[in-house]
């Protein structure tokens, strides 16, 4: 007799369900249980029955599962009749535990069949689908620690769960219209409006209202993405004039409004069913002001059944934007959007545990995560080297935290882009949540070295030994965790903001790094920040301050104040509210401003993503370049943000100079890179950092390293931005514990 013990995400994926179906098929006895520890077997029979039993359990597993751990044990016969699922058993130890996964295939069929006890049910879902992470408690997974503990099962559902043949076999959300969760429309005070709740939500979309939508991991707040005036007031009210709006299509529309091949469709109806950003079309009948000068769209397909009803030929594009405040963690209760939307379509099944959709830009060489969320966390993430119990902490903006246990990682969704007291008890909460499911308890805390940030103070007022990491070592870090790297690299970090350790504020690096130290190869040279953070607001103060340190007169400038320049000249003169910074995100914001494009902005990088797309692919394919110096340590910019300044007062077409500007960075960041190798030896190059979001940088640099034989590894299950920061800071803390041993 055999005993298995199996650990990873076999809890809430059908997969004791599987093992039975199995079992029985291979005429084999015993029994299969969940515990806290994962899914335990034990299995008599036949030598070559119980050699087909692990191979197709290896093989076969339901394809939302993800084994991580398969422990095998002979152990002495016990007398079984029969196959069975066992009662759920604490265990010492924890298993994984499931990300919320889109609504299936079949189940969608089912929702459509007039003749199916769940047709138009909203909630139905089966062993392959619906929700796990968003609906859990506690572990192991049953549905007695879900928030369907309060919905019991009718003789129809328990009928289904409790028949081995059947698919919604041991489905924990398993529910009917008879005994499960139940949808609620609302005006905008909160009443419930009569009549067909589905029903009421399409007409008055059709009609131009704002509806906020209850969905897996909080609400969305939607409207039709084909109606200007809607998309107006909707900008209006979430305090959110330019920046770009997430669009769910009808699958059989979507190529209507995107350039898609067969990949990235696939990608769009995967379980985790993320929103990608692909190039918009010309034709699109989206209106402009949902993206606005903007070339690319984030487009995502339905995932709850709730989309699927909503959605069709007659309203086949809805806005779909995270229901919440201006950088606010997504809301899970309707009365959070107060003031947002005119209706709600609510239901009576609690969000325990909220998750904002994930985010990935189409790429090459491989898609760019941009944020990881919904259908993603809380998959553990294996980890090059086994490390203390270890938390870390996060940056400031695009905030997660990482929480590691021997060699892997569970890294928390994204939690909001602000310090308020919403987000810090978002992420406490979790936090907690976290520790409790994964049986944690950190024996390390590990944060940035900017003392004002949220997740510094929270970091120091714990009891945990600290440790505070570089910023942007803690971003190349993280790459090489992602890729398993175990030697030195040539790590490139080019981001907008981080604190160094001169009390500078850097982001235009190539460091030579490993886990646990850096060194400085290269940086961008030291330019005046006037008024920090203000600045960044108000692109055009950083060109006027970049334009003097330049020794250029910047008279020529538009879109700036008198007022304005006469602070920044004083500031610079005496030295007063003047930070250093050697930012490569600064750097676009000047040249961003310089040329024009939006001197203040709305949200973060607007300028920068500006620049990229008037760049375009084809405006870098010339070999023109803008001069520069690289000297000792330094990459001197004065000389290329003179010669801008001198195209731009000439007239030069924008395109070109955007072009030309961005095939500059791509030149001096590979002779820089070459100079490292010469002096390291290292042809292992990691690309990290915000403005590695921007497509035209990521792939020339990739493309000109690769051809000069250099090996490049660039950010792909993880965030390149702030989100994996906290990845990087628990790889790092303990780099430097295994170091001081």
């Amino acid at each position: 007799m055999l005993r298995l013990k199996i650990n990873g995400i076999v809890q809430g994926v059908g997969f004791r369900p599987f093992v039975y179906k199995t079992a029985i098929e291979l005429e084999l006895k015993g029994y299969v249980l969940n515990s806290t520890s994962g899914v335990e077997i034990e299995v008599c029979g036949s030598k070559n029955s119980l050699q087909q039993f692990i191979e197709r359990i290896k093989k076969e597993h339901p394809p939302a599962a993800y084994i991580r751990e398969f422990e095998i044990e002979k152990v002495t016969d016990i007398s079984y009749t029969e196959f069975f699922i066992k009662q759920s058993q604490n265990r010492k130890g924890s298993t994984q535990i499931s990300p919320d996964l889109a609504v299936c295939e079949n189940c969608i069929r089912e929702l459509f069949d007039e003749s199916d006890p769940r047709s138009n049910y909203a909630f139905i879902n089966c062993t392959n689908c619906g929700p796990r992470y968003s609906i859990i408690e506690n572990t192991p997974y049953d549905r007695p620690v879900t928030s369907m503990k309060d919905f019991e099962m009718c003789d129809y559902c328990n009928g289904e769960y409790t028949d081995p043949l059947n698919r919604r076999f041991h489905a924990q959300p398993i529910a009917c219209p008879t005994c499960g969760p139940q949808l609620k429309f609302l005006d905008k005070n909160f009443v419930e409006i009569t009549g067909d709740p589905i029903v009421n939500a399409i007409k008055l979309l059709k009609e131009g209202n704002i509806i906020g939508i209850k969905g897996i991991g909080g609400f969305h707040i939607a409207c039709d993405a084909a109606n200007e005036q809607t998309v107006s007031k909707l900008r209006k009210r979430k305090d959110r004039p330019h920046k770009p709006f997430a669009v769910m299509c009808y699958p059989e529309k979507i190529s209507e409004v995107v350039e898609i091949n067969e990949e990235q469709y696939e990608l769009l109806k995967s379980p985790a069913a993320p929103i990608v950003i692909l190039l918009k079309k010309e034709s699109s009948p989206i209106q402009n002001n949902v993206a606005p000068q903007n070339p690319n769209l984030g487009v995502f397909l339905p995932y709850t059944p709730i989309h699927h009803q909503i959605l069709s030929d007659e309203l086949p594009f809805l806005i779909m934007t995270s229901g919440n405040f201006h950088d606010e963690p997504i809301a899970a209760e309707e009365k959070e959007l107060s003031g947002l939307c005119d209706f709600f379509l609510t239901h009576n099944r609690p969000i325990l545990n909220r998750s904002d959709d994930s985010v990935i830009r189409a790429s090459k060489p491989q898609n760019v995560m941009m944020r990881i969320s919904r259908g993603y966390v809380p998959s553990p993430i294996k980890l090059p080297f086994k490390t203390v119990q270890t938390l870390g902490a996060g940056a400031e903006l695009k905030i997660t935290f990482a929480l590691s246990k021997e060699d892997s990682f569970f890294l928390s969704p994204y939690i909001g882009n602000s310090n308020s007291k919403q987000t810090l008890d978002f992420y406490t909460d979790t936090l907690k949540k976290y520790k409790k499911w994964f049986e944690l308890e950190p024996e390390l805390i590990v944060c940035d070295l900017h003392p004002d940030y949220m997740t510094t103070r929270f970091a120091e007022s714990t009891d945990l030994p600290l440790k505070k990491v570089q910023h942007h070592h803690a971003h190349i870090a993280a790459v090489m965790a992602e890729h398993h790297l175990g030697e030195p690299v040539i790590g490139i970090s080019y981001d907008g903001t981080g604190y160094g350790t001169d009390g500078a504020i850097w982001g235009g690096e190539i460091f030579l790094a490993d886990y646990s130290k850096f060194e400085r190869l290269f940086h961008l040279n030291y330019m005046p920040l006037p008024g920090g953070d203000a600045a960044i607001r108000h692109p055009i103060r950083i060109t006027y301050a970049y334009l003097l340190e330049s020794g250029i007169d910047p008279n020529f400038l538009e879109k700036i104040s008198e007022t304005e320049k006469r602070i920044i000249s004083k500031q610079i003169k005496n030295k007063f509210n003047i930070f250093q910074t050697s930012s490569m995100g600064r750097l676009f914001d000047c040249i961003a401003a310089m040329l024009g494009l939006f001197p203040e902005i709305t949200f973060e990088a607007q300028s920068a993503m500006a620049l990229e797309f008037l760049s375009g692919e084809k405006g870098i394919s010339d070999k023109d370049n803008y001069p520069y110096n690289l000297e000792k340590d330094m990459i001197d910019i004065i000389p290329l943000i003179r010669a801008v300044a001198n195209d731009v007062q000439r007239k030069e077409p924008l395109h070109k100079i955007a072009g030309k500007f961005h095939r500059t960075i791509i030149n001096f960041t590979l002779e820089a890179v070459k100079k490292a190798h010469r002096k390291t030896g290292i042809k292992k190059v990691v690309l990290s950092g915000g403005v590695m979001q921007n497509k035209v940088l990521l792939e020339g640099i990739s493309k000109v390293l690769l051809k000069n034989d250099f090996t490049v590894f660039v950010p792909s299950i993880l965030p390149p931005n702030d989100g994996s920061i906290s990845v990087g800071q628990v790889v790092i803390g303990n780099g430097k514990l295994k170091k001081r041993k």
